[in-house]
């Protein structure tokens, strides 16, 4: 996957937080980093509905080929669309960010519940 895609988001503040979009930012993350201290790797606030749940699904095995001694795992956020969220999950993501309704949220969590996925509701890139 080759991208001339620049990272210019906001980097959490916890260092072991990163916001990827691209193979070379997961490389990125890896550089300097002991083989069992793995960043939680973080796709752009609202990138399902930027980028595509698709796009991210072969970010995740690109960096899984890439890295598979660190068995790296992306979390897509999808802002408050529960549609994008689901569609992860329907496309094998194992982490997603969904920040909308409660109603959607208790529903997306047992459909990841039953897959595996984690369901995240904080993106650490965006403020409190």
């Amino acid at each position: 996957m080759k991208s001339k895609l620049r990272n210019n988001w906001h980097q959490p503040a916890v260092p072991t937080d990163v916001v990827v979009e691209a193979l070379a930012d997961i490389r990125a993350a890896y550089t300097n980093r002991a083989p069992d201290s793995s960043p939680r790797l973080w796709s752009p606030p609202d990138a399902a509905g930027i980028h595509g749940v698709l796009w991210f699904v072969a970010l995740q095995q690109a960096a899984l080929e890439a890295f598979p001694d660190r068995r790296p795992l992306i979390t897509l956020d999808s802002g408050d669309r529960g549609d994008l969220a689901h569609a992860a999950l329907r496309e094998g993501l194992q982490s997603i960010c969904f920040r909308g309704s409660p109603a959607m949220l208790a529903k997306l969590r047992a459909i990841a519940g039953a897959l595996g996925a984690i369901v995240e509701t904080r993106h650490p890139a965006l403020p409190d």
